[in-house]
């Protein structure tokens, strides 16, 4: 033997191990692969890993189309006829009729000696897996757009039938469902209010009134604890759902899911959808249709809660209404009554010289001066408490008070008080003329509740962007329990028999308040009796 023989040997060896080695390759791919002549026969293939195929169908050369397709001849747009004609790959997607799943299909020429395409190699890679989660990712994006939208129109105060028929067409869609409803809970029963497929149900709007073991119901009146109810099988479940809705029976319904729409407590109702055919829903469809009911819970709440203020508001005018009225009862019914009274007893005090009638006038006239000043007071109190807004001038507060202390002075001598006002001036503020009833109620509670020969004092400070006024006096105090009300109106700390109306500080409050100031009291730190203060905003100095 030569050593050209030799040689020889040891190449047929070599490509023959070759060739073995590319067959236990291809054996060892769990994906078909097989090779395509131009008469569309297999010529060779991973046969073993393709259970699929009948045994007696991979004997010999089978035809393509037959044994991978089946079917009696090629497709009219035959991929693999399209690369034997323009030698170039080709990859596309089938539903494989072997074994019904996903495929990939890639089709690569093989060349012969001359360029021309001898071959194809066909790889069928199954990509169902990755199918199914890229359907399920699509169908999740589906699911949170239609929630968005629903949220969106929701937010913008869409109309609730609107919404709610809107809601059950996008989820029918959604959800691939013949069926689906929305249910208000009305005693025992249901009511459908938006409904897709039971349209000729919906006009009626009457459905099984007594029935908790119906469908519609089934979420609301079950006493399963899960939520949302899901049955793949209505037939299988142990509450008989079709007795009483014939109009299930009738289209057939097999498979049902129903959520809630509120709280579990206290529901509006439940959404539900229907199919025919048996259908289980993912975890997925239960967010999705809980999302959605969410979306119309938060949009009934949010209509209540509009309704309320309405309500509200209403009331409020009518409130508004009524205290008018009652200001003008008290400024005319009232008032001018009582100055008649004024005018007739201070004209009998003149000219009646009998002591003990004279004793009865006096008590008279008092008693009817306390009346004008409460009705005056109570119509001060109405006015201020409709006003949300006040002119203001940029002018020295400290005429307006030096105006009332002239005023109250001689009170004070009556008394016997020792007054004293630390005010240099000028104070430079933002006020209305209202604020002289301010000074007047603090220095009048002050002469008041101050016994004979006590002391009150009126300081001026600066508190930074306000002056702050204290009114120091020496009458009883106040507890500390009673600081806190006696700015509310017609509540009055205890003074024994010292009467008032209980409207002084509240308007008071309230005017310092439309100033925005603030208003407080304290105990005097040098011994017995009140510390009552007030802020006022400054101005530029002018």
């Amino acid at each position: 033997m030569s050593i050209y023989d030799t040689k020889n040997d040891e190449l047929d060896n070599a490509s023959s191990m070759q060739l073995n080695l590319l067959k236990k390759t291809l054996s060892s791919v769990q994906d078909l692969i097989v090779v395509i002549d131009r008469n569309m026969r297999i010529v060779t293939s991973n046969w073993k890993n393709c259970n699929s195929i009948p045994a007696n169908e991979k004997m010999g050369n089978p035809l393509c189309y037959s044994c991978l397709m089946k079917q009696s001849k090629p497709c009219e747009s035959c991929r693999l006829l399209e690369v034997f004609a323009t030698g170039k790959c080709c990859r596309f997607e089938i539903e494989d009729p072997l074994d019904n799943k996903t495929k990939l299909i890639e089709l690569s020429p093989l060349f012969d000696d001359d360029g021309n395409v001898s071959m194809v190699v066909r790889h069928a890679k199954d990509i169902s897996e990755c199918k199914s989660i890229e359907n399920t990712l699509k169908m999740r994006e589906k699911q949170q757009a239609v929630v968005a939208k629903l949220g969106q129109e929701g937010l913008a105060g869409a109309d609730l039938d609107k919404l709610m028929q809107e809601s059950v067409r996008l989820v029918t869609d959604t959800l691939d469902v013949e069926y689906c409803r929305i249910m208000e809970k009305e005693g025992n029963g249901a009511v459908m209010v938006a409904g897709v497929g039971w349209e000729e149900e919906n006009n009626s709007k009457n459905e099984n009134e007594n029935s908790k073991n119906d469908i519609v119901c089934y979420t609301l009146y079950s006493d399963r604890n899960e939520d949302p109810a899901i049955s793949e099988d209505i037939s299988q479940e142990k509450y008989n759902f079709t007795s009483g809705l014939p109009l299930l029976k009738e289209n057939g319904i097999v498979s049902g899911m129903d959520v809630t729409i509120g709280s579990r407590d206290d529901p509006y109702g439940v959404m539900n959808v229907h199919t025919t055919q048996r259908r289980v829903f993912t975890k997925d469809d239960m967010h999705f249709m809980q999302s959605v009911a969410n979306v119309l819970a938060e949009a009934l709440s949010r209509k209540e809660a509009e309704e309320n203020l309405k309500s509200y508001a209403k009331r409020l005018e009518d409130a508004n209404h009524l205290k008018v009225l009652f200001t003008d009862i008290l400024t005319h019914d009232l008032l001018n009554p009582a100055n008649i009274i004024r005018g007739f007893t201070e004209e009998m005090i003149i000219v009646e010289d009998e002591q003990s009638k004279q004793t009865l006038l006096d008590k008279i006239h008092k008693n009817n001066e306390r009346m004008i000043y409460m009705i005056e007071s109570a119509s001060k109190f109405i006015k201020l408490e409709s006003v949300d807004d006040i002119k203001f001038e940029e002018q020295d507060f400290l005429p307006i008070l030096e105006k009332v202390v002239r005023n109250l002075n001689s009170e004070m001598t009556k008394k016997g008080i020792n007054f004293d006002m630390k005010a240099m001036g000028p104070y430079p503020s933002f006020v209305n003329p209202i604020m002289e009833e301010v000074f007047l109620n603090l220095l009048s509670n002050a002469i008041k509740f101050t016994p004979p020969n006590g002391r009150i004092s009126i300081a001026i400070s600066d508190a930074m962007d306000k002056w702050k006024i204290q009114v120091t006096d020496t009458g009883p105090g106040i507890n500390n329990d009673e600081k806190e009300m006696i700015f509310e109106r017609f509540r009055r700390a205890d003074k024994g028999s010292i009467k008032g109306s209980g409207l002084g500080l509240a308007i008071a409050k309230r005017i310092v308040e439309l100033h925005g100031g603030e208003i407080g009291v304290e105990n005097n730190p040098i011994g017995r009796g009140s510390v009552f203060w007030f802020t006022i905003r400054k101005a530029p100095c002018f």
